[in-house]
């Protein structure tokens, strides 16, 4: 078996910049997350890749593929490949006026959860803080998300799951405030349920199926909110998804991305088991 590092290059194109092994070209998605293992691994970012992410520019945002139009998922991996490579984000305070206006019109979010999770870690890396208008339509926006069973959802009209779960208490804890963290901390209940028992976790209490992504957006909501989880059948789960290219999927075939996802819960894991109980 090979490990995740050899997987990661094998997912080079011939100019050295990584595609992810169902697409075709180059992205920043696929840069972001092959940087992301190798930073796991003690590596940095190559040239091209910190090349890639600059021309991506395109005013005050970036774009995911060469030619694409600029989206806040976009500009989110941009700028956290620049965090990751230690390197200044150009005019930042421009970004920082595109987000906000990507986010919010007048006292109202016009987005949906993805799209606000971005923008907010955007203004996360920048240092940035959202103007008080912006504040309380973000609140509301998530008390519109916020379903009975305490999780959250894409939008108001949508159903609760983990992947939303953990951006609504992401934000919420960023936003600070006592009763924010409280709002947060009432979502446990949800993520709870979204344990099968067996070491998975799900997208939806209602669903059988889980995945990588769904294990990873769990753990971190588990970590955010300092949960007590069963951490090695958790961690057991997910190594069982090893492929023998050196990454991670539960199809075969290992993707950028599942294999992010596995490293990531493998490491939040092995960290809280060290912690005294």
């Amino acid at each position: 078996m090979t490990d995740a590092m050899t997987f990661v290059e094998n997912c080079r194109a011939k100019d050295g910049l990584l595609v992810e092994t169902d697409e075709s070209a180059p992205s920043l998605e696929a840069t972001r997350f092959g940087a992301e293992i190798r930073a796991m691994r003690g590596h940095g970012l190559t040239r091209q890749e910190l090349e890639f992410a600059s021309g991506a520019r395109t005013g005050g945002a970036y774009a995911m593929f060469s030619g694409g139009a600029p989206s806040l998922g976009a500009t989110y991996y941009a700028l956290r490949l620049y965090q990751l490579a230690g390197v200044t984000v150009p005019d930042s305070a421009a970004v920082v006026r595109w987000v906000g206006e990507a986010l919010c019109s007048g006292d109202k979010t016009v987005v949906d959860m993805d799209d606000l999770f971005y923008g907010v870690r955007c203004l996360i890396i920048l240092g940035a803080r959202p103007e008080p208008s912006a504040a309380r339509a973000i609140r509301a926006f998530l008390g519109e998300c916020t379903k009975d069973d305490h999780g959250c959802a894409l939008l108001p009209d949508r159903p609760s799951d983990i992947e939303r779960t953990y951006c609504s208490v992401a934000i919420r804890q960023w936003l600070g405030t006592e009763q924010d963290h409280a709002d947060a901390q009432a979502s446990g209940p949800f993520v709870v349920s979204c344990d099968d028992g067996f070491g998975h976790i799900r997208m939806r209490p209602s669903e059988a199926e889980w995945s990588l992504a769904s294990a990873y957006w769990g753990a971190r909501t588990v970590e955010l909110l300092n949960l007590a989880w069963p951490w090695a059948e958790l961690d057991a789960a997910v190594r069982r998804c090893a492929q023998p290219d050196g990454g991670f999927s539960t199809n075969p075939g290992s993707t950028l991305w599942e294999t992010y996802c596995a490293l990531r819960v493998m490491d939040i894991a092995a960290s809280r088991q060290e912690q005294p109980v």
